[in-house]
């Protein structure tokens, strides 16, 4: 969390002072969570992901008088989840909620006069899981030993500027977790990542 703000700070730390526009709005991102899982023998079991779904606000700061550059700083509330089969017809399902912090930069290869913008993001997402739990088998049920991870979105869209001053974003992309999502010493290694779709509807 600590080298997400840090990174944050950094960045808005760079604006200079000709800085002209802000933009506020919503962020709403689907798409398929895909986890990978070893368990301590170094065997690698077989874990299905379900679907992602993320809604949340943006506030982003333009650079300069082209607005290529943008920092955007995010909050999203998510749903996501996996299954993973335990012999014959037992399965565990596994779903989690959690709140995302974000920050990165995106780059816009016009600039904002131009009604069509390819743009490319990275963003810095940190998750703090809220909810996490398993259910097993139509009659375990639990809390998982989920821990919160850290995600790098990379972002590939196109910027559609209008007359009223709102801008829709539509991208997709791919976010890699860079943590290990539970404790390696007593269950193994579990990676995960996202790929899906995303709209930002941003007002200035």
């Amino acid at each position: 969390m600590k080298y997400l703000l840090f990174s944050i700070a950094a960045l808005w730390s760079l604006q200079p002072q000709s800085t002209q526009a802000q933009f506020v709005g919503a962020i709403i991102q689907t798409g398929i969570y895909s986890p990978s899982y070893t368990d301590p023998s170094d065997v690698k079991q077989k874990v299905t992901g379900k679907g992602f779904l993320s809604l949340g606000a943006m506030y982003e700061t333009k650079f300069g008088n082209s607005g290529k550059i943008i920092v955007p700083v995010s909050l999203s509330y998510s749903r996501f989840g996996s299954e993973q089969n335990f012999g014959q017809n037992k399965i565990m399902t596994q779903d989690a909620n959690a709140v995302s912090l974000g920050g990165g930069i995106k780059y816009f290869m016009k600039d904002d006069h131009t009604i069509l913008r390819p743009f490319m993001g990275l963003i810095l997402n940190y998750e703090a899981l809220i909810n996490y739990n398993y259910y097993y088998d139509a009659q375990q049920s639990g809390n998982l030993d989920w821990n919160s991870n850290l995600y790098a979105q990379i972002q590939v869209g196109l910027g559609i500027e209008t007359i009223y001053t709102t801008r829709l974003d539509v991208y997709t992309f791919f976010s890699p977790g860079l943590l290990n999502r539970v404790d390696k010493e007593v269950y193994g290694i579990y990676r995960d990542q996202i790929v899906g779709l995303g709209v930002n509807i941003l007002f200035n």
